[in-house]
This record gives structure tokens, C-alpha cells and sequence, in this order.
């Protein structure tokens, strides 16, 4: 077994990774975010299995046949899946559009089974249907089409092979928050004044969330005004220099994006079976909806495919991650 290809020749070398574009303004943010939190969210850094656990949970019964399998991880960030994936025996290749590949490739870049590139995934520089799997976590919402990049995404799945995504979905209390509100401004900064603008956030609010973690009524209260992420309910195990990283992380990934596209689980849907996809399995979490999904085989129908299953897992046992 090998990696697929490339169909054209590299443009340049970033840190040497091979680039097939160049920068994109919407994904600066994000480059210099992965850049400065480069182990942030590492299960290894954490001593936690917080990445593990949602990539179980993503690829649900396909993780246990992943060995001798292509694998395309679709916007790598700074590598936080792409370490989990590589120990599987499978040959991964990591893509992402931004700077950030520089620090999957010092976080990562060791594993001969690991392939690092830069390129759109909506051009990537391969032959269609190259990959047993193509996983996409947290992406395709940041993307200017979100329906476009699932097509794209789609043609790189081998007949018979998988597509794992997910994407946020449209969610009452998203919109009774403060954030969308403070990201309108802080999407006027430049990507350096943005990641200053959302640290002070977190030295500001973190403290009273740290407070009156665990008790749910003051929780919702305090998220209706307070623009930032918090992790102490959902994650009281981990250490309190590491609480403020992932405030710091995830308050600017969600207040800086350059796009933020919802959907709905029967948008999703219809796009899927249009696609002709099969064996659907939706995830519906309280900020997203996962999904996993089958392209046919070359010789098998819709008649073959069970029926779309949605899962709602209880709220009590839903983390964020």
C-alpha cells in the first residue's frame, strides 16, 4: 500500500511541507491560532482522551477496520487527530489550507505512515476516489460553501469507502448568546488583533465561569453574556493551566472564523442521498451534527443500505471537545 499520488507538482515548500496554495485570508486566524496553541488540544499534552473519545464516537464501528487503509484527514489544524490516527496503521494524509500544517508537521511529522500537505480541500491534488476514508472534523462549516466542500469531499471517498464529517447545526441558544454579537467585531481585527482581543475576554470572564462551574442554572445565565468558552463543567479533570489554553483556543475559534454556516439535520440529509450516499448515521450534538456515510460500491444499490439511523445521545453524557 502507498499514498495516492499527486496530480500536479508542489508550488513551494512551507517548513517542509509540500504547499499547493497559497495563504487565504479566511483561514488566517485560524493559521496563527494553530501556530501559538500547537499542543493544546494534544491527548498526549493533556494526559487526557478527550481528541480519542470524539473520534471514536465519529467513527463509531469503522476505527476497529481502519489498518491498511488510505486515509484523508480534511483540515488538520495543528495535528490533535492526525496523532490519533496515525496509530492505527493506516497511511494518513493531513490537509489543511493554513500556516497550521507547520505544526501538525512539528507535532506529528516523525510517523513515516504520515503524509502533511497544504491545499484547498476543495482542490486537492489527487485522483477522485483515492481514500478508504475521508475525515473532516470541525471544517466544513468554516468553509464559503459548506454543500460544495461536501461534494468535494465526497469525490475522494473509493467506491464502497466512508465520509466522516460534521457541522454545526442551527441552535437556539447560539443565538441567544453574546458571541455572535462580538464576533461581528472582533472579524474587523486582523488576525494579531483578534487573538490579543479574545485572550483579555478570557483573563475577564474565565474566572467567574471557573466559579460557578457546575451548577447548571448559573451556567446558562452567565453563557447569555459572556462571550467566551469554558470547559470546567465538561472537562472538571483537567488542570487549571490547561482550562485557560482551551478557553484561549476555543473562545478565538469561535469568535474569529471568517465563515460560520448552520444546517439542518434534513438539509444534510437531502444532500446526502442526492449524493447517492448510503448507510447514513447522524450524531446530533448540541452544537453539531455529525454524520458518517457510505459511498456504493461499485455494484451496490440504495435496496442495500440501511435506513438513515439520527442519534441523540442524553445531554448528561455529552461533552463538548
Amino acid at each position: 500500500m502507498e499514498f495516492p499520488k499527486f496530480t500536479q507538482t508542489p508550488t513551494s515548500y512551507f517548513e517542509g511541507v509540500p504547499s499547493f496554495v497559497e495563504d487565504e485570508q479566511y483561514v488566517s486566524a485560524f493559521g496563527i491560532q494553530w501556530l501559538k496553541h500547537s499542543t493544546t488540544q494534544l491527548d498526549s499534552h493533556t494526559g487526557l482522551t478527550i481528541t480519542k473519545d470524539r473520534l471514536l464516537r465519529m467513527f463509531g464501528p469503522l476505527y476497529k477496520r481502519l489498518e491498511n487503509s488510505n486515509v484523508l484527514e480534511a483540515g488538520c489544524g495543528a495535528g490533535r487527530f492526525t496523532e490519533i490516527l496515525v496509530e492505527t496503521g493506516s497511511l494518513i494524509t493531513a490537509v489543511d489550507l493554513s500556516v497550521a500544517v507547520a505544526s501538525n508537521q512539528e507535532n506529528n511529522g516523525r510517523n513515516a505512515n504520515l503524509r502533511i500537505v497544504r491545499a484547498s480541500i476543495t482542490a486537492l491534488p489527487f485522483e477522485p476516489e483515492q481514500f478508504e476514508i475521508v475525515f473532516c472534523p470541525g471544517v466544513v462549516q468554516h468553509t464559503p460553501n459548506p454543500s460544495t466542500t461536501i461534494i468535494e469531499l465526497f469525490k475522494n471517498v473509493k467506491p464502497g469507502g466512508w465520509l466522516i464529517f460534521d457541522q454545526y447545526r442551527y441552535n437556539l441558544s447560539s443565538i441567544l448568546r453574546s458571541a455572535w454579537v462580538v464576533r461581528l467585531l472582533l472579524k474587523r481585527l486582523s488576525p494579531e488583533g483578534g487573538l490579543k482581543a479574545t485572550d483579555w475576554l478570557v483573563r475577564v470572564f474565565l474566572p467567574a465561569h471557573k466559579r460557578i462551574a457546575g451548577n447548571r442554572f448559573l451556567e446558562i445565565l452567565l453563557f447569555r453574556f459572556s462571550p467566551i468558552t469554558s470547559h470546567y463543567s465538561g472537562y472538571p479533570q483537567m488542570p487549571d493551566d490547561d482550562q485557560v489554553a482551551w478557553a484561549r483556543l476555543a473562545t478565538h475559534d469561535n469568535l474569529t472564523d471568517f465563515h460560520k454556516n448552520h444546517t439542518r439535520l434534513g438539509s444534510l440529509k437531502g444532500q446526502l442521498e442526492a449524493l447517492g450516499a448510503l448507510n447514513l448515521y447522524f450524531c446530533i450534538m448540541p452544537y453539531t451534527i455529525e454524520v458518517r456515510c457510505q459511498k456504493p460500491a461499485l455494484m451496490q444499490s440504495q435496496l442495500e443500505s440501511e435506513p438513515a439511523v439520527v442519534f441523540r445521545p442524553k445531554r448528561s453524557t455529552v461533552v463538548s471537545g
